[in-house]
């Protein structure tokens, strides 16, 4: 589950823990404080039973902000968060860095240096790693992700592909799916709607849940809400409120065969 987070979660992770959901990606931007405010806020989503997964937004589309957003993670308060949660953390180092202009090698080589910065400043919880081209192209991931755990001194990293592509094949996404099997890579879907910015029209979000769930792939959908201003049909819900659930939303959280709380299992961590 994807969340624009009220500040400090307290709205929101109380109403999405009611789907059963064990994981919760946290939008986050630099300037939305330090240390102090991200204690508080992973500090809520664990107190309801879910794995916080932060991710800071600031680098969105723009490759030259990739250093920026590791620079704020090995920053001295907000590191010493990170070592305190890390029994429970994920960590997205930033969301969807970078447009097609990526070269694949540039993209290899500057994440392995972003991974080794993090590692060394103390930080080994586990690393998710956004695709290029505004998190839509997975051959970013699937031609880089082997060298790129092989580079971490952890071996801890997840990949993380953003299906936007309006009219997308399910051929694609099964390609790249069984790709990601084939390579041993830990192969998340970050974000998902039925339909992408501007509201055009259609993703196969049915198709996602189900085939992910077939092949044990992560997914987390985009987003509890409301607030999108990409497309305000992306909310799953249309206050905060769990009972506000709607549409694709309800589908997706409750009613669907392989929605959050027929699939998702709690982790062992929090029973």
């Amino acid at each position: 589950m994807n969340v624009v987070s009220d500040k400090t979660g307290e709205k929101s992770f109380p109403e999405i823990a009611k789907t059963g959901a064990n994981v919760v990606r946290i939008m986050w931007m630099s300037w939305g404080g330090g240390g102090d405010e991200l204690d508080v806020l992973i500090g809520n989503c664990i107190k309801n039973k879910m794995i916080p997964l932060i991710e800071l937004h600031d680098a969105t589309g723009k490759w030259e902000m990739l250093d920026s957003t590791v620079n704020f993670w090995v920053r001295p308060d907000v590191r010493d968060v990170l070592v305190k949660y890390e029994k429970y953390l994920l960590l997205n180092i930033a969301n969807e860095a970078g447009t097609s202009a990526v070269a694949m090698e540039e993209f290899k080589t500057k994440y392995s240096a972003a991974v080794s910065k993090i590692r060394a400043a103390g930080i080994n919880v586990p690393l998710m790693i956004d695709a290029a081209n505004w998190g839509r192209n997975e051959a970013y991931l699937l031609q880089n992700a082997v060298a790129l755990v092989q580079n971490d001194p952890e071996h801890n990293l997840l990949f993380s592909w953003h299906i936007w592509d309006s009219g997308i094949a399910e051929s694609r996404i099964e390609k790249a799916v069984e790709r990601s099997v084939a390579l041993n890579i830990a192969l998340v879907i970050g974000e998902f709607a039925p339909m992408e910015v501007k509201c055009k029209c259609c993703i196969p979000y049915k198709f996602i849940m189900q085939y992910c769930q077939q092949q044990s792939i992560g997914w987390l959908a985009w987003s509890w809400g409301p607030g999108n201003s990409d497309c305000a049909q992306m909310d799953m819900t249309k206050t905060v409120a769990f009972e506000t659930l709607y549409n694709w939303g309800l589908e997706v959280a409750i009613t669907d065969s392989y929605s959050i709380k027929n699939t998702a299992v709690r982790p062992a961590i929090f029973k």
